[in-house]
């Protein structure tokens, strides 16, 4: 995606990218990461980590979210460079502890293993198995971020999620603008005939990718830098993972939040497979948790705002 970042196509990844050389070439226009979002309630979402990768004097930032005392699943586009080597652990930086980025604790993984069938996305296709996990030894005992259940029920069209994530708020991708604060935005799963106008071998969200429509929320979505970053579904007040931010934008066209614009997330739940290779932990342990369900950042606020 590094180099699509100066011709963009119909999919697009949803990081962002800012440059710390000042002989670097200068990036075209950015949009806001979450799009038309909202600020989440005090330590609204404490199992989303904010992952920054440094190489040759650039840097890329990223979300994942915390599925076990010591695992992070991100999207496996995050976690390979421009030249799609994969990211040494030295290369990236889990910050934790806090939905404010001034206020988290940083530390170095242990491990990155990216989906051995990862696709990147190119012209006219989209990635397949964006997904990767990353593996952190231990956590500062006194910030350290609970973990969220995955979820494995059925996702219909017309289902509520809210997508999180950090990112800029004005379009010349000036670091410095970048907000502080975890933001969230509601989104609605798609149907099929829509969806299908973006990625045509999209059968349902039940399947290994989950579509939302703008035109459901228009002004509110996923952009750019969203990337790996959680999309969470409120059960009964209590949150779960869905999915994970892959690409979005219009057709032929980046700009976010438009209203025929889409966004295409990774389904967790369809990675059972490869998560419990990666981890060693079977699906059970994912799908129940071993803390109780942390409240959802979701349902009361989000349906108060919207």
């Amino acid at each position: 995606m590094k180099s699509a970042i100066t011709s963009f196509t119909s999919t697009v990844a949803l990081w962002a990218v800012y440059a710390i050389s000042a002989s670097a070439i200068a990036l075209p226009h950015m949009e806001k990461r979450i799009v038309g979002g909202f600020d989440l309630p005090d330590n609204g979402a404490p199992y989303t980590v904010f992952l920054t990768f440094t190489k040759n004097q650039a840097s890329y930032i990223c979300g994942g979210t915390v599925i076990s005392p010591n695992h992070i699943v991100t999207a496996a586009h995050c976690v390979f460079d421009s030249n799609q080597q994969l990211y040494t652990v030295d290369e990236i930086k889990v910050g934790y502890g806090d939905d404010s980025i001034s206020q988290q604790s940083f530390v170095n993984p242990s491990k990155i293993t990216a989906h051995p069938g990862y696709v990147t996305s190119t012209v006219g296709a989209h990635g397949l198995n964006d997904i990767a996990i990353i593996e952190v030894a231990s956590f500062d005992p006194a910030h350290a971020p609970v973990y969220v259940p995955i979820y494995n029920g059925a996702i219909p069209a017309g289902q509520q999620l809210v997508a999180l994530g950090w990112g800029n708020t004005v379009s010349n991708n000036d670091p410095k603008s970048q907000p502080d604060e975890l933001k969230g935005a509601s989104v609605w799963v798609g149907d099929v005939e829509g969806c299908k106008t973006f990625a045509p071998e999209y059968e349902s969200s039940d399947g290994p990718l989950i579509c939302t429509l703008n035109k459901y929320s228009p002004g509110h979505s996923t952009c750019k830098g969203d990337s790996g970053t959680g999309v969470i579904i409120a059960v009964n007040n209590n949150a779960y993972l869905a999915g994970i931010v892959s690409e979005g934008g219009r057709l032929n066209d980046p700009t976010c939040g438009t209203a025929d614009g889409y966004s295409l997330f990774t389904h967790v739940a369809a990675q059972f497979d490869f998560i419990s290779s990666a981890t060693g932990l079977g699906s059970d342990f994912f799908t129940q948790g071993v803390l109780t369900p942390q409240p959802a950042v979701g349902a009361k606020v989000w349906q108060m705002r919207y």
